[in-house]
């Protein structure tokens, strides 16, 4: 097992899509697939910083954030959640990357129960998914959401990126995990990137930290999504500007030179740097109490840049079921 990457049955990467991180994309229009996920909500404790401090968390798969789920535009998902009987309460499934029906699909699923649904990915862009089971707050604050990419069919509609990751913020609510009023009333104690404290940043972190990596000269993209539940984020690169900003992903949503971009609870962006010379360059959320909470990332531009995964140093815990997904072709 290597970053976040999962074992099963044409998985080689992610519990994605059978997709070897971010180099799947070829330029023309892609042939439309049907893509097997299947996800379990795993009741378990995850570590959240260098220290080896844990958190009693909800996940899926047992990782936090959850799997990176990555189709291209047309695809059909047919979804698989299993609640395990030892968990302790329902869980579900909201794909904001999803046109389907509410009542039916997102219901929730009772500790042993299995649910299956299809949807067509039938926008591109970069999306949340998230448990909406009752108190929705909860359970996206304990730690079971995560983020959906859609390439689009025609992958020349976006200049291609040499690097790509993925980013998402969250709060952290470590004292009493239980004490929903504290979340309603934003009594939270960390913000971070990928479910760490600092897990990026080796500066700023008591112990542990790890540069994210780019060489000179690459067009370093970023897949982000602030799943909240509250905070909004400013995501700001120190030093730098966003060459191109897609909000919500959408290739016809193109911005350039970017200073700070704004992403609401729930909503995502993809950003684009192209990275000039050796350096070390910090991505921080300007809300300057958030950031100074865990919500920094290095990223370090050296010619001998490591080839990193789409969402580094993000591992499911051992209690994880591995997820098995499989793609085949409409003809």
């Amino acid at each position: 097992m290597k970053g976040n990457q999962l074992t099963g049955k044409r998985i080689p990467s992610l519990a994605t899509l059978a997709m070897t991180g971010a180099l799947l994309c070829t330029f023309g229009q892609a042939e439309a697939k049907t893509v097997n996920v299947e996800m379990t909500a795993v009741e378990t404790e995850v570590v959240i910083d260098g220290k080896g401090t844990k958190f009693k968390a909800w996940t899926f798969n047992g990782q936090f954030p959850g799997p990176v789920v990555r189709v291209t535009e047309g695809d059909t998902v047919h979804f698989t959640l299993i609640n395990l009987p030892t968990n302790s309460r329902p869980h579900s499934m909201d794909f904001h990357s999803a046109e389907t029906n509410f009542l039916d699909n997102y219901s929730e699923v009772n500790p042993g129960e299995t649910k299956e649904f299809d949807w067509v990915a039938k926008r591109p862009g970069v999306f949340a998914y998230h448990c909406g089971a009752f108190p929705m707050i909860q359970h996206i604050a304990r730690g079971m959401f995560g983020a959906v990419i859609v390439d689009p069919k025609d992958a020349s509609s976006m200049p291609k990126a040499d690097r790509e990751y993925v980013l998402v913020q969250s709060e952290l609510f470590t004292k009493d995990p239980d004490d929903v009023q504290g979340m309603f009333d934003e009594k939270y104690d960390h913000v971070v990137f990928n479910g760490g404290v600092f897990k990026y940043d080796p500066v700023h972190a008591t112990q542990g930290g790890d540069f994210l990596q780019a060489k000179p000269g690459e067009r370093v993209r970023f897949y982000f999504v602030n799943i909240g539940p509250n905070r909004f984020s400013a995501l700001h690169p120190i030093a730098e500007i966003w060459d191109d900003v897609w909000p919500t992903g959408t290739p016809a949503n193109r911005m350039q030179s970017v200073q700070t971009q704004v992403v609401g609870p729930a909503d995502g962006a993809i950003l684009d740097m192209i990275v000039d010379e050796e350096n070390i360059i910090p991505i921080v959320t300007h809300s300057l109490t958030d950031a100074l909470r865990g919500a920094i990332a290095l990223l370090e531009v050296k010619k001998d840049a490591e080839e990193l995964p789409l969402m580094p140093f993000v591992t499911p815990s051992a209690a994880t079921t591995p997820s098995v997904a499989t793609q085949k072709s409409h003809h």
